[in-house]
């Protein structure tokens, strides 16, 4: 894996960029957050103007996609703001569309293409599809990483295979805070959407994103606000604890905004 450390940057920050997919029509813009330069995997936000169109078809790789502001569709389903859908390698989606400017975060997991196709590619896994999963009708739970402190919640958008990647919503009251260093022995990456939250990198507020590779230590953090934000991590998402000098070194918090 090849991904660059990100931590952290502002999206607004980030270059527009016309989004080109092989067998899918020109018109986007994207804007790159994080990129794998071996593999072609990405995290990318992806702004689709009015009257936007695409045939039926599939890709050559999973594809995740989160929708930030505005409507796709996909045959009858809409996937609003908050709105999230998985399409498995090889699993045909009916013709879909952006018929009002949309916004979404775009994750392939390799270079994409699309296939122009009425069916699935051969040994496509379609029970894995999550054609349209909007977060507002997913329940909150507790959230699952060992350790984690109290005041937190998540929404899980979806489970990967065990030992693998999953996708959820994290959200934490005001006044949350996570008083040790941690690392894991997976990726993270994580796009905020609401709410701020202060940590050693800086003041992160709606829109700022991070990518970890492995191993990296993040110091303790705290938000005075709230915090809701998009995660991908793994399934289990293990933690462990790393040392980092005391809580309050880093935090009066009103200096760091």
């Amino acid at each position: 894996m090849t991904r660059k450390h990100v931590e952290f940057i502002q999206s607004a920050d980030v270059e527009h960029k016309p989004w080109v997919v092989n067998g899918l029509l020109k018109g986007a813009q994207t804007q790159i957050l994080s990129f794998d330069t071996e593999t072609g995997a990405s995290t990318e936000i992806v702004k689709w103007t009015h009257n936007w169109e695409s045939s039926s078809g599939y890709f050559n790789c999973d594809v995740e996609v989160f929708v930030l502001s505005g409507q796709l569709r996909i045959g009858q389903l809409r996937l609003g703001r908050y709105t999230y859908g998985f399409i498995p390698e090889g699993v045909c989606i009916e013709a879909w569309s952006a018929q009002e400017n949309t916004t979404a975060l775009w994750m392939p997991e390799c270079h994409p293409s699309f296939m122009t196709s009425l069916t699935d590619a051969p040994g496509a896994k379609r029970e894995l599809y999550i054609p349209s999963s909007s977060s507002e009708l997913i329940p909150w739970s507790a959230t699952i990483t060992p350790g984690f402190p109290a005041g937190a919640m998540r929404k899980t958008l979806r489970k990967g295979q065990e030992g693998g990647r999953s996708t959820w919503l994290l959200g934490c009251l005001p006044q949350f805070a996570e008083t040790a260093a941690e690392y894991h022995p997976i990726p993270e990456e994580t796009f905020v959407l609401q709410g701020s939250i202060t940590t050693q990198a800086g003041y992160m507020t709606p829109g700022c994103y991070f990518w970890r590779p492995e191993l990296i230590s993040h110091a303790p953090a705290y938000t005075e606000t709230g915090y809701f934000a998009f995660v991908r991590g793994g399934n289990p998402h293990l933690s462990f604890h790393a040392w980092e000098p005391p809580f309050h070194t880093y935090y009066p918090w009103h200096w760091n905004k």
